[in-house]
């Protein structure tokens, strides 16, 4: 996403000169470790164009879309610990890295790096409501992932539900990082209702379209193994379409499969082959571009300007990523 290099560049600089202390260096080592791996750093990109789209510098935000780079990396990292996870991004974990412990620990004083960074706003710019935007964020972002968990020892889970827990899983903090961009630019509540849809559109999309990947990228791009949420038994889209579609001797054989801890990669293989077979794969991409669609249609109700049409291809551009 040439178009968005120097955005991108200006979060990481950032985050490249954070005033991290050196010890104890257990806590803040794995800080600085997952803050360098990359990323595609759109969170804080989508405060920053939120900010300008609102006809705000983009700078105000700047605070805010430190917070919530932030506040990603930790989930990340507690993310794969409960998962078990061994790489992201091509890297090692924290928890495969270092170990358990040093992750949990070094994951919650990011969390509180990331509250500190709404320190520095500007005093103009309505703290309680940036903070208390923050804050239903990581509360939803929460809940969608008790949800996914709980979601692994069931067999009723239906679309419905897996939307729901995608809205908050992937959607929780989408909208937020749109919507802190929009308080920074002291957006009135109209304004800020348009970007909490946008963020929603945008994050369930996102989060169908990383299920699909999950299936069809390439590896070494991906950066994850192929078929990570079959083998841990995920309750995503693809698989809830599927047996929607699954006579029920097929569906008996994949709920066998989904319980063998670890799955053999001959079952992750033939159960790709049944999303195929079923249509699954089709239609799962199908809505999520739909929902691509849903976010750009969102965009219109704002004003033209450059960071309008740098939402719009960065939206295009992630309806078309390969990773």
């Amino acid at each position: 996403m040439e178009f968005l290099k120097p955005i991108i560049q200006r979060i990481d600089k950032e985050l490249s000169q954070l005033d991290l202390p050196q010890n104890p260096a257990s806590l803040y080592d794995p800080q600085r470790y997952i803050l360098s791996t990359g990323g595609k750093r759109f969170r804080p990109a989508l405060t920053l164009m939120a900010c300008g789209l609102c006809g705000e510098d983009p700078e105000k935000a700047l605070p805010a879309a430190l917070a919530v780079e932030m506040l990603h990396n930790f989930t990340l990292i507690h993310d794969d610990m409960m998962d078990q996870a061994d790489s992201r991004r091509s890297f090692a974990t924290v928890h495969k890295k270092w170990d358990t412990s040093v992750a949990i620990l070094s994951g919650d004083s990011l969390y509180t790096e990331a509250l500190w960074q709404l320190q520095n706003l500007d005093p103009a710019i309505d703290f309680r409501a940036m903070n208390r935007c923050f804050l239903e964020g990581i509360r939803a972002v929460c809940e969608g992932q008790a949800l996914d968990m709980e979601f692994e020892t069931r067999n009723d889970v239906r679309l419905g539900e897996y939307i729901t827990m995608i809205q908050g899983k992937t959607g929780g903090l989408i909208s937020a990082a749109l919507q802190m961009g929009g308080i920074a630019a002291g957006c009135g509540a109209d304004r800020l209702a348009k970007l909490h849809h946008l963020g929603m559109s945008l994050g369930i999309g996102f989060q169908m379209q990383d299920d699909w990947l999950d299936v069809v990228a390439d590896q070494t791009k991906f950066g994850k193994q192929t078929g990570g949420d079959i083998r841990e038994g995920k309750k995503t889209c693809i698989l809830l379409s599927a047996m929607e579609r699954c006579n029920k001797e097929e569906i008996i054989w994949l709920q066998n499969c989904l319980e063998k801890k670890p799955m053999p990669d001959e079952d992750v293989l033939d159960i790709i082959g049944l999303f195929e077979r079923t249509g699954a794969l089709e239609e799962t991409k199908n809505e999520f571009l739909g929902y691509y669609r849903q976010a750009l249609d969102d965009l219109d109700a704002f004003d033209p300007s450059s960071h309008k049409e740098d939402l719009t291809r960065l939206l295009e551009t992630l309806m078309m990523r390969d990773y």
